[in-house]
């Protein structure tokens, strides 16, 4: 009776064993696909904000926490773009009398100019390897697409044309520029190569697109649209070819715009005024779960999703 007795024990053991591992009992198991779930969203969210009375560049955490002044200046510092590996920011600024771009540490430190003229030069956009920078400038009388090394020397005027050519952004690859243009008698998103080749129209409607950005892995690009018959814009995202157009928001009558992707491409920040003025807001890359991320009094635009 008593081997009996010490035989069910062991029996009753080693069965209790084979459950948990093969997940048949109350144990921890491992879900079919758990290894295929989507990256968690990282990096921080850089935008430009007037509650401190002037426009400043904040930081935030990509669920709108920690938020903090980058500039503390009394002057205008607006629209940023961070350097491929996350350690600086370049920014527009009037801080020197007049519209010029720097760059700074991401902590805000050190921020140093790079141009220096009577133009007014802003939206910035680094190449993805990090040496160059374009941005848009007013110099020759008329907004046009320029570009410099990383610290400044070298400018190029890239678009050469008498329309206004604004917000540009690099293709992931590094081999093309998506701008803002209005030489074809209102604002369409074109491309064209980094040397400024080849300019090709990819929207062509009577509405009103701007600021471009290129998904992570360069086949969508995002960008803004108001139709020519309202006064408000939406997001949309379309094929790298210009193909298949689709409203992300469909915002009417707020206003949504300046979309960046997050570096893993789930999730699209942008500003919106579904809270007045502007707020920060993130969703899905398919338009769903908007969320807000800043809920302040004040006009917050112009959000950058570090790379990392």
């Amino acid at each position: 009776m008593r081997n009996y007795q010490r035989l069910s024990v062991i029996f009753v053991g080693v069965l209790a064993f084979i459950l948990l591992v093969t997940g048949c009992g109350g144990g921890p198991s491992i879900a079919p696909g758990a290894g295929n779930a989507p990256s968690p969203v990282t990096g921080k969210i850089a935008f430009t904000t007037t509650r401190d009375g002037n426009h400043e560049i904040y930081l935030m955490n990509t669920d709108g926490s920690g938020q903090t002044n980058l500039t503390n200046n009394p002057a205008l510092d607006a629209t940023p773009a961070w350097s491929p590996d996350g350690s600086k920011i370049a920014f527009r600024s009037d801080r020197d009398g007049n519209s010029e771009i720097y760059v700074m540490g991401a902590d805000g430190s050190n921020p140093t100019r790079l141009t220096n003229n009577s133009a007014l030069n802003s939206a910035p956009a680094w190449s993805p390897d990090g040496t160059m920078i374009a941005f848009q400038s007013d110099l020759t009388g008329q907004y046009e697409i320029w570009m410099m090394n990383a610290d400044g020397t070298g400018q190029v005027n890239l678009t050469n044309d008498p329309a206004r050519d604004l917000y540009p952004a690099w293709s992931p690859d590094g081999t093309e520029i998506a701008f803002t243009s209005e030489r074809d008698g209102d604002a369409e998103i074109y491309v064209m190569g980094a040397d400024g080749t080849s300019p090709t129209r990819l929207t062509n409607n009577s509405a009103v697109e701007s600021a471009p950005a290129w998904s992570p892995d360069g086949t969508r690009i995002a960008f803004s649209r108001r139709e020519a018959d309202s006064y408000y814009y939406d997001i949309y995202v379309m094929d790298a070819d210009g193909g298949g157009p689709v409203n992300l928001t469909n915002g009417a009558p707020p206003s949504d715009l300046t979309p960046t992707w997050s570096p893993d491409g789930i999730r699209i920040a942008f500003q919106s005024s579904r809270v007045a003025p502007y707020e920060i807001y993130v969703m899905n890359a398919d338009g769903t779960d908007r969320v807000n991320l800043t809920n302040t009094s004040a006009k917050e635009s112009w959000p950058v999703w570090s790379p990392r």
